[in-house]
C-alpha cells in the first residue's frame, strides 16, 4: 500500500523500542524502512532488525546528521517521498498512516504536530516558548516546531541536504528554510505520547540551540 514511501528512523543507542516500532511499521504496510545507526556503541538491537538497509555513522554525530545522510542515500532509490519517525513509539501508527495517506493524495510536506497535552511541564513549557517565538519572528503559526514526524517529497532532498545543522537544531532549520521560502506546510494534528526511555534530547541545552538557530537570520 505505501510502496512509493519510505519510513527514515535515525537513532543513537536505541532500546529495544526500535525493534517494536519497526515491527508495528511493517504490520501497517510499511514495507520500505531505512535507519541510520547515529554512532552506537555495541548496541546488539541493529541484530534484530530487518529493514532494507541501516546506514552507520561511525561516531555519534546529531540528528540533523542522521536525517541528511538518510536523504542523501534515499536520492539514488525509486521512492516518491520519506516520513522521518522517532525510533521509541512517540508516533501512533494511527498519525503515521494518516500522513501517508494524505501524501498519497496530494503530493507534499506534511508535518505531524503535538498540542503537548500531558507532557512533561518543561517540555511543555519549552515547546510553547518556541511555537511563540517563532510566530513572533516569522509570522508562521504552528504548535510545534520541533516534531520528528515529517513527510517530505522526492524534489525536496537537495534542498533539506544543504540546510545547515548537525543535531536537534536541524529540525528548527528545515522549518524555516521552508516557511522563508513559502513552502506549502501542511499540518496533521497527532498525539501527544510521552514514555519512560530516556531521551538524547536536553531540555536546557538543546532548547538553547533551538532558540540559537530560531534567532539566527
Amino acid at each position: 500500500m505505501y510502496d512509493k514511501l519510505v519510513i527514515l528512523i535515525p537513532t543513537y543507542n536505541p532500546s529495544e523500542k526500535l525493534i517494536k516500532t519497526i515491527e508495528v511499521l511493517k504490520d501497517s504496510g510499511f514495507n520500505h524502512i531505512i535507519v541510520v545507526n547515529d554512532g552506537s556503541i555495541n548496541n546488539e538491537v541493529f541484530n534484530e532488525i530487518e529493514v532494507d538497509r541501516v546506514l552507520k555513522i561511525k561516531t555519534n554525530k546529531g540528528k540533523g546528521v542522521s536525517l541528511k545522510t538518510g536523504f542523501e542515500y534515499l536520492k539514488k532509490l525509486n521512492f516518491d517521498g520519506v516520513i522521518t519517525v522517532d525510533d521509541d513509539l512517540q508516533q501512533d501508527i494511527v498519525d503515521i498512516k494518516k500522513m501517508a495517506d494524505s501524501f498519497i493524495k496530494e503530493n507534499g510536506i506534511y508535518f505531524g504536530v503535538r498540542d503537548f497535552d500531558g507532557a512533561p511541564f518543561i517540555r511543555k513549557t519549552a515547546n510553547k516558548f518556541v511555537s511563540k517565538l517563532f510566530k513572533l519572528l516569522y509570522k508562521f503559526d504552528i504548535c510545534d516546531t520541533q516534531t520528528g514526524l515529517r513527510c517530505f517529497p522526492k524534489s525536496l532532498f537537495d534542498e533539506l541536504i544543504s540546510i545547515s545543522g548537525d543535531r536537534f537544531e536541524y529540525e528548527m532549520n528545515v522549518l524555516k528554510y521552508l516557511v522563508k521560502n513559502k513552502y506549502n506546510i501542511n499540518m496533521i494534528n497527532i498525539k501527544t505520547i510521552y514514555n519512560d526511555n530516556k531521551s538524547h534530547y536536553s531540555v536546557f541545552i538543546d532548547s538553547f540551540k533551538i532558540i540559537k538557530a530560531l534567532l539566527k537570520k
